[in-house]
This record gives structure tokens, C-alpha cells and sequence, in this order.
């Protein structure tokens, strides 16, 4: 999370003797990440200015003309519309060629003198707006009247700030205060809290809270403020918020948030005229119940909401966003100021709901989804209160809090010379000592033997390693030493599955399909649409407890959803698709944790040779079909040296002449063929769509190492025959053959399919394969005699076990 921490306001707290570059150094160094240091943008041509005259403008009745000392040469006459200048005041003028923001763009833009109403305005004096400084544009920003004349802006109003990225293991930090703690501890200075009120143990009259659910809400607080006088905060307040990032609003609102940037513990106030029987109730929203909120939109709340509510109905949204119908108006006297602790993974989940992570009304909901410690609610509720005493007029009636179970402090008992060990440097117990107790622990020794304590506010803390960890980020990571690795390095070796992925890919890409990445979280209604009659292909997925949004809601179990689904897309603007994906599918085990079963799938579909630019009209396109999902497959098993055997198994969702399951014991390993056409029809998919789906895990154990053979020393021979067979006959029976004719000595290098005829040559009933055989022999040359006495061998197979006949 990102905060701005005005200097200035870091100053009160703890003395800084170090540059602010030294300091954002030893803050980075110590963990807490320094985005960058922002420094007032106002140059030399903008400064202080003393109004000597006023005067009306002679051709303009909503005009005055402002004659400024401002320090550099000879006064300057400015013409403005604005209302509330007095003679004497000191405002900021900025002359021409000034950079400033423009009251209407909000844009910076550079300043240049124009006439107005025939008088030229010789610069111009500036609102808050236009330096940048809040929203107000109305008036001109009247500076304090003891800041000397002709001094640059800057130096005398303007703010330096540290850009801080926080992590969410350290919610101590995400107020002013606890930067100062860390810079307290950096430096070896003193902390110094912020005042609070005294607040007495009577509770109010007219005020009780209430918690209906204590894990959701383990402490709630409120105080009772009457005698409350609406109205703008002090000017030092607004400068501090906006520099940190928020809209000033009035006293009240403006106080509740100084404190959440202060302390890190937001709070809010409820007009105690709002409260229907006088009581805060923490509880879970009902069924159906609604809220209009603070930003004007009405919310039906969704089921585990924790709300705040009156007697009678919700208020606001526990830790998100507060109720329209409860805010403070101008005319609200007296106040009921609510501070509670939340469990944070519930209000993560309710802003993330309702839409509210990461605006500006989920401020504090992104505080509250960190871990805060329940012991800040007490001091952030004493300390506002006497803020809003000494700049709202209010009186604190009494507090009620009600906190039912305590969270218990860490305890952690460790050995001083774990320290050194851990952290590799030399860290005696007196340094560890001084450390932990500059960051605010207490700590004792008994021998090696080290207890601490941490502060109430820190929620980090629970083992002798997060000690071992404080102590070695403020002694300084730069103390480790730089050696260089002594001894044999290991082997990077990699798992025999990723590996196999990687050549599976490999594989894939080479021929020419196209590697996908999907989500692994997918809708639950695709899983109906994989067949035609909404069966399913595969067990129940698993849910998702709390999933964003419904169509990530199931975990898949199958990869074909996601291919279609990507098919569906690029299809509307493309002619043809090929693409692969290799992942994980999660299928549930009972009383166990799911399987990850890493598959292979592969969709076709489209154009498999579309025209080309340059090609002509002559050039016949060609669809995906199912010899070419075959094509893919087979090539991959022959890169893979896999071993495809098993059981014919049903293959639901795909056509049910041209598809096919096998299985290897009760687990399909291999499912391809054409999609169902009817399922095609419901994804918006050509009838022509292949798919393929492959158990990664059975593949690559049937899987044979790579072999390396030298190359070939001999020359090959060539022999092309035409094998005429029955039509029901597959090429696969030809190829079978044909290889058990070779024999062991393997003088048959390679088969090659070179094309098909149907005619009146073969008669009817018949096809002939045209088929290319490659001999070669590692121990010599082939001569003719032993190609022909080979030829014969395979011939003779052919005609005998399948009745073919050989063309001429």
C-alpha cells in the first residue's frame, strides 16, 4: 500500500538529524520500500507578497486591482475577482512565466500576462487550487501574515514527502507515528506520542455499542461528543491532509481521518440524532437488507456482510464505507464517534464484493484488511477526542468499550546467540538489547537467554525468527559480509515432467500450432455445454469459496472448455485457429487434497491452408479435418517415443463416428476426434473442429529416453509401391504390415504415405496407397538384389494378411 508522509509531520514525532536522502536511504534499507521523495514543485518565480492597495477596476465592477510588494523590483499591479483580500494580507504571487495549476484545467500550465478589461494583470495571486493545495478556488489563500515578503513559496510553505509502498506485514506503519517509530530506532532518537484525551470509564448516557459476532468485530468503541460546532478544519490539518492525499471536508470528518493517517486506525462519526435507540450494534447483515452509502448508491448487501447498525437497521458497512443517512450535516451538534477492530480477511472480501478496494472510499478498508492490533482502538478514539475538543468545541460525555476477548501479547523466548547464527554478522547481546528497545519492545536477559515483548501495536511478532529479523534490518543488511561460493556448485536439474512438458511444447510449436495460456479458474456453465445433451465429461469440479465473479468460480477439470472458449474469440476475426495448451485439470479426491493432473490439449479449427497474399483464385483452400488431428497426434508420439496402447473407451462430447478414447486401466489417457457438432453449434465453432486431450503423466511414463545413433554412412534406396486394399482397410494396417515384413534387421528406414486414389483402375470397393519405403543398411551399400529381395518380403506380407494386390 502506498502512503505519503508529510516531513513536517514526521518532525513532530521524532527528531530527524540526518538529510532526507539519507533518511529515505536507511528507511529503504530497513525494509520499508521509499517509492521516491516528492519535493514542492513551486519555482523561483513564485513568492510571498504583501497587498499594499486595492483598488476598484475602472471598467469592471466584479474586478479589483491588487498593487504587491513582492520582494523584487517595483510593485506590481494584479487584477482579480476575488472577495476576500485586505490590504496588508500576504498571499502567494506568482509573476509571468510562473508554472502553476490552472484553476479550471487542473492542468499545470505556464502563467502569462493579458490584459483584462483593458488593464494588464502583471502576474497573478494564487488560491489554494492553483498551488496545488486542495480544492478551493474561490478566494485567494491568505498566507500567516508573520512569513517575511519576497520569500520563495517553497522554502516557507512548501512540504517535502516520503512515497512509502508498504506490506501487509507491517500494519504498525501505515500511520505517521509508526514511521516515526522506525525512524526513531534508525536514529537512536526519542519517540514522542501524540497527546490524547483522559477519557473516564462511565459510559453515556443516550450511547451504547453492542457486538453480535466477535470474531468478525473482536472490539468496538464509542464515544459521546456534544456541543459539536460544524465547520472547516484548521488550516495546518488541511495542509497535513492534503499532502498525504485526502480532500479536506469539515472538522469533524477531517479529524477522523488526520487520526487514520496518524495512527493508522480509521473511525468514524455517526450523528447521534440518526440513532434509533441509541445504541451500535456489530452484526452480519440481514437477508435482502439494503444501504444507501456515503458515495449516493444504493447497495443490496451481500450475505456475511458485518455492518454497523442502529436498533433497527444498517448504518454503514464495517470498516468500508459509512450510511448516507447517519453522516455529519452542518447542523449536527452531537456526535457519537465509533473505533472498532475488524478481522481483516472479512473486510477484504466484503470491499472486494462491493467494489470498493482501491477507491477513495475504501480508505479505511484498506487499512482494515491488514492486521491492525485491537489495542489501537483506545488510543485512536482518546486521541481524536481531543482533537475534535480543541478545534470542534465538543465535550466527551463518556466512552463505551467493549472488547470480550483480549488478543494475548507474544511472549518470545530465544537465545542471544541465535541472532549471529541466523543473520551470519557479529551481533552481541547489548547491541540486540539497545535495538529491540529503540523499537519500542521490552526485553530482558537471563544468561543467552533473550525474552521480548513487542509494543501493543505491532501484530507481527510471534517467533524468535520475526526477533532475529528486527534486530538484523535496524543493525543494517549492509553489514552482511560478500563472500564468494566456495565448493562445487550443483546440478540444475529438472523434473522429469517439466522436462517432458518442454519437449512436449517444443514439439507442438514445431508444427505449427500455437501455444495458449488460460485461466485455471472457469466458469461452471461451460462444463454444460461440452456435450449436446448438457452430460458431463468429467467429475463435479471443485468450487471456489469466495470466487470474484461466477465465471471464475470452479476450478476445471477438463481443458477442452478452455479451448473452445479461446477458439470461440479469436474466431470472429481470424479464418482459421491451431492452438495448444499444456496444464494442469484438478480433480477432486475424497478426504484428500485434489489431483493435479497435468494434460495436453490441442484444438484445430478452420482453415488448414487458406490463401495466401500473392496466391491466386487458382489456389484451393483447405479445411482442418480429422487427418490432420491425427497427423499432430501421431507426430508427437513418434517425437515422444511413447508407447499409444489400451482400451477403446466412449468419447463424450466429441462425434460419435470420429472420435476415440483409450485407456490405460480405469484412467482415459487419450480423447480426439471431431467436436460434436451440436456442441460446436453452442459454442459458435465450424462443424469441422478437432480436438485432442492427453494425460501428460501416462505419456511420459510410457515414454522412451532419447536415443543418439551416429549418422548414416551409407546412401538409401528408393522404392515406391501402390498397395490396392479393401476400402474398410486403414493405412495403419498397410504400415503395420509392412514393418513386420522388414524384419529385425531393420533395413527398412522409413514409410511414407504419398497420396490416395479412388477410380476405376482400383474397382469398386477398393483404394490404393501409394507408399514411399526408404532402405538403408548401417554395415554397407544395398545392392539391387537385396532392395528387390526386401521389395518381395513385403509384397508377398501384404498379399497374404491383408489381400492386397500390387499396382504396376
Amino acid at each position: 500500500m502506498l502512503i505519503k508522509v508529510p516531513v513536517s509531520w514526521l518532525r513532530e514525532y521524532v527528531d530527524i538529524t540526518v538529510p532526507i536522502d539519507e533518511l529515505a536511504l536507511k528507511l529503504h534499507m530497513s525494509s520499508t520500500e521509499v517509492k521516491g521523495i516528492e519535493r514542492p514543485w513551486w519555482d523561483d518565480k513564485i513568492r510571498t507578497a504583501r497587498v499594499e492597495k486595492l483598488a476598484k477596476h475602472p471598467n469592471a465592477d466584479k474586478l479589483q486591482l491588487a498593487t504587491v510588494e513582492y520582494g523584487v523590483g517595483a510593485p506590481k499591479t494584479v487584477v482579480t475577482g476575488a472577495t476576500n483580500l485586505t490590504e496588508g494580507a500576504i498571499v502567494p504571487y506568482a509573476d509571468e512565466g510562473a508554472t502553476i495549476i490552472d484553476g479550471h484545467t487542473g492542468e499545470r500550465a505556464t502563467l502569462r500576462g493579458k490584459p483584462m478589461r483593458g488593464i494588464k494583470s502583471e502576474g497573478m495571486v494564487l488560491s489554494r487550487k492553483e498551488l496545488g493545495l486542495g480544492d478551493e478556488h474561490e478566494g485567494i489563500y491568505l498566507l500567516d501574515p508573520k512569513l517575511p515578503v519576497g520569500a520563495l513559496l517553497r522554502e516557507v510553505l512548501g512540504e517535502t514527502i516520503l512515497a512509502l509502498e508498504l506490506q501487509p506485514n507491517r500494519p504498525d506503519c501505515l500511520g505517521v507515528v509508526g514511521i516515526a517509530r522506525e525512524v526513531a530506532a534508525l536514529l537512536g532518537t526519542g519517540l514522542r506520542e501524540p497527546p490524547v484525551e483522559r477519557l473516564g470509564a462511565g459510559a453515556p448516557k443516550g450511547l451504547d455499542v453492542r457486538i453480535e459476532d466477535d470474531v468478525a468485530c473482536p472490539r468496538f468503541a464509542a464515544a459521546l461528543l456534544t456541543g459539536v460546532r460544524i465547520g472547516p478544519s484548521p488550516d495546518w490539518m488541511q495542509v497535513r491532509l492534503v499532502a498525504a492525499g485526502m480532500r479536506p471536508i469539515d472538522n469533524v470528518v477531517d479529524v477522523t481521518n488526520y487520526v487514520m493517517l496518524e495512527l493508522g486506525q480509521p473511525l468514524h462519526g455517526y450523528d447521534h440524532r440518526k440513532l434509533r435507540g441509541g445504541v451500535l450494534v456489530a452484526r452480519q447483515a440481514r437477508r435482502g437488507e439494503s444501504l444507501r452509502t456515503l458515495d449516493g448508491v444504493d447497495r443490496v448487501l451481500p450475505e456475511g456482510t458485518l455492518v454497523i447498525a442502529d436498533a433497527e437497521r444498517a448504518l454503514g458497512v464495517a470498516g468500508i464505507l459509512g450510511g448516507e443517512d447517519s453522516e455529519i450535516r452542518e447542523d449536527t451538534t452531537t456526535v457519537a464517534l465509533e473505533c472498532a477492530s475488524f478481522e481483516p480477511r472479512g473486510i477484504g472480501r466484503t470491499a472486494t464484493k462491493l467494489g470498493l478496494h482501491g477507491s477513495s472510499g475504501s480508505a479505511a478498508a484498506r487499512r482494515f484488511s491488514w492486521e491492525l492490533s485491537p489495542d489501537l482502538v483506545s488510543i485512536a478514539l482518546a486521541r481524536a477526542c481531543r482533537l475534535l475538543r480543541e478545534h470542534a468545541g465538543a465535550k466527551v460525555e463518556g466512552v463505551v468499550d467493549r472488547y470480550p476477548t483480549p488478543r494475548p501479547r507474544a511472549n518470545v523466548r530465544m537465545r542471544f546467540s541465535d541472532v549471529p547464527r541466523v543473520m551470519g554478522i557479529d551481533i552481541d547481546a547489548a547491541e540486540t538489547l539497545d535495538i529491540l528497545r529503540r523499537l519500542q519492545f521490552t526485553a530482558a536477559a537471563d544468561g543467552d537467554t533473550l525474552v521480548a515483548t513487542p509494543p501493543i501495536v505491532r501484530t507481527d511478532i510471534a517467533i524468535a525468527e520475526d526477533i532475529v529479523e528486527e534486530v538484523g534490518r535496524i543493525a543494517g543488511y549492509d553489514r552482511l559480509p560478500t563472500r564468494v561460493p566456495d565448493g562445487p556448485l550443483p546440478l540444475a536439474e529438472r523434473h522429469p515432467l517439466e522436462e517432458f512438458r518442454e519437449r512436449v511444447r517444443d514439439g507442438l510449436v514445431g508444427f505449427g500450432v500455437q501455444e495458449i495460456v488460460s485461466y485455471s479458474l472457469i466458469d461452471p456453465a461451460w462444463l454444460k455445454q461440452l456435450t449436446a445433451d448438457c452430460s458431463s465429461i468429467a467429475p463435479e469440479p471443485l468450487r471456489v469459496v469466495n470466487p470474484t465473479t461466477v465465471s471464475q468460480s470452479v476450478a476445471r477439470p477438463t481443458l477442452r472448455a478452455s479451448l473452445l472458449d479461446a477458439a470461440r474469440r479469436n474466431l470472429r476475426n481470424r479464418g482459421s485457429i491451431a492452438i495448444f495448451e499444456i496444464a494442469p485439470v484438478y480433480l477432486p479426491r475424497p478426504a484428500d487434497l485434489p489431483e493435479e493432473r497435468w494434460t495436453i490439449g490441442i484444438l484445430l479449427a478452420g482453415d488448414a491452408q487458406p490463401v495466401k497474399d500473392g496466391e491466386t483464385w487458382l489456389t484451393p483452400e483447405r479445411r482442418f479435418d480429422v487427418r490432420d488431428l491425427q497427423g499432430v497426434v501421431s507426430a508427437l508420439e513418434d517425437l515422444l517415443d511413447v508407447d499409444v496402447s489400451g482400451e477403446r473407451r466412449d468419447a463424450p462430447g466429441l462425434h460419435p463416428g470420429r472420435g476415440v478414447g483409450l485407456a490405460n486401466g480405469d484412467r482415459t489417457y487419450l480423447l480426439a476426434g471431431q467436436l460434436d457438432p451440436r456442441v460446436a453449434e453452442l459454442w459458435e465453432l465450424p462443424a469441422e473442429t478437432f480436438v485432442a486431450e492427453i494425460d501428460l503423466a501416462v505419456w511420459q511414463r510410457s515414454s522412451r529416453s532419447p536415443r543418439v545413433a551416429a549418422p548414416p554412412r551409407f546412401p538409401v534406396a528408393l522404392r515406391d509401391l501402390a498397395v490396392v486394399v479393401d476400402e474398410a482397410t486403414p493405412f495403419g494396417d498397410v504400415e503395420r504390415e509392412i514393418w513386420a515384413a522388414a524384419g529385425i534387421k531393420k533395413d527398412l528406414e522409413s514409410i511414407a504415405l504419398l497420396d490416395l486414389y479412388r477410380g476405376q483402375q482400383t474397382g469398386a470397393g477398393k483404394k490404393s496407397f501409394a507408399v514411399r519405403l526408404t532402405f538403408r543398411s548401417a554395415s554397407g551399400t544395398l545392392g539391387e538384389a537385396d532392395v528387390e529381395r526386401l521389395v518381395k518380403r513385403i509384397t508377398g506380407r501384404l498379399q497374404h494378411t491383408l489381400g492386397a494386390t500390387i499396382r504396376d
